[in-house]
Formats: C-alpha cells, sequence, structure tokens
C-alpha cells in the first residue's frame, strides 16, 4: 500500500509530516486530507494561505486540499 505525507499549512505557515501514513489509495488519502481539514476550520483565519499538500513517497505532489472559508452565520 502507498504511504502519503500529509504537509499542513495553516495561515501560512507549514509543518511538515516526516512520518507518513499508509492507505490503501488515492481516495482514502483524499478523504483523510478534507478530513484534516475540517478538524482544523476553526482555527484557520487565512483560507488563502491554508492548505494541505500531500506528497508520495518520491516527494511529489499528489494532491493538495485547500482550507474553505467557513459560512457567515446569518
Amino acid at each position: 500500500m502507498p504511504k502519503y505525507f500529509f504537509n499542513i499549512v495553516l495561515d501560512g505557515q507549514s509543518t511538515v509530516d516526516g512520518l507518513g501514513q499508509v492507505f490503501p489509495d488515492e481516495s482514502a488519502a483524499r478523504a483523510h486530507a478534507g478530513h484534516i481539514t475540517l478538524l482544523l476550520a476553526d482555527r484557520c483565519r487565512d483560507p488563502m494561505n491554508s492548505f494541505v499538500a500531500v506528497s508520495g513517497m518520491d516527494g511529489c505532489l499528489v494532491f493538495k486540499v485547500t482550507f474553505r472559508p467557513s459560512e457567515p452565520e446569518t
């Protein structure tokens, strides 16, 4: 199974995943990255400079999941 590295950039500050996680496929890794953005959404002040960049074992970017701005409360 492939290993994916979830590098988080929150408000322009990066956190590098040095260990990675094994997932059966890219779809499962994408679901996990989306879950990460949901968990961190309350801490995100700058969605334009916040995302999860997911790379493979070779260090190349596989995909990126951006943070979405919170919906304004009405």
